[in-house]
């Protein structure tokens, strides 16, 4: 089959399996779509983590890496897939720098891919009007053309959504900014809406936006 086909019949599944309910269409549309972001997730998390215990040091400066976190994971082949040998780490800074002078490169490549994905975590709030919440900063959002997705993780439960930085980009809006720091978003997840991202209405204002979302865990069955 090609991949054409594999996408036209998980379609077709996803449709027979919903039988007409937009609400079971919608559920298990987001689930697959959300159990393959996180497969792919997990192969570079595996291929990071063998290439870092194995001492290697930045592909582009040669320097060695003082910390695990905010390492880039880097393909040398866009026309092929994440694998190990297809693969190199460098610094965040190393790697925008190769991006910037690869540009013509990157334009031609069969798959084109941004830099890296990004990964906010939250406690749980008990006391407060909301369960869990994030404090976006706008030097984080100026990233966004950067990374190819963002995941939001409940630190209790270890439940995850991953949304595409694009879709984030749309609700993260200047009108939007709130007062706190230098203009930060908020985002949250409301008691009484568990099933949804719930963005902040900018000060002076009661005008939230919300975007539905799939919670799962790796631990789920597939």
């Amino acid at each position: 089959m090609t991949p054409k086909e594999i996408l036209e019949q998980t379609r077709q599944l996803i449709k027979e399996y919903a039988a007409g309910d937009p609400d079971k269409w919608w559920y298990t549309n987001r689930y697959v779509f959300a159990r393959l972001q996180l497969d792919e997730r997990k192969t570079k998390t595996n291929i990071k983590r063998d290439l870092l215990n194995a001492g290697l040091p930045c592909h582009l400066c040669g320097k060695p890496f003082e910390t695990k976190r905010d390492v880039h994971l880097h393909r040398l082949d866009k026309s092929k897939g994440y694998k190990k040998e297809n693969c190199v780490l460098m610094h965040p800074d190393c790697h925008r720098k190769w991006h910037a002078e690869h540009k013509e490169e990157q334009a031609t490549a069969p798959e084109g891919q941004p830099l890296a994905s990004r990964t906010w975590r939250s406690r749980r709030y008990d006391d407060k009007p909301f369960l869990y919440w994030w404090d976006i900063t706008p030097a984080q959002v100026a990233r966004f053309d950067e990374i190819e997705d963002v995941e939001f993780v409940k630190k209790d439960t270890g439940e995850r959504c991953i949304i595409p930085a694009a879709t984030l980009k749309r609700f993260l809006t200047p009108d939007r900014q709130t007062s706190r720091s230098q203009g930060n978003w908020g985002i949250k997840i409301l008691k009484d809406r568990p099933d949804e991202l719930a963005f902040e209405p900018p000060t002076g204002s009661n005008d939230w936006l919300f975007l539905p979302v799939l919670w799962i865990n790796e631990e789920d069955e597939d």
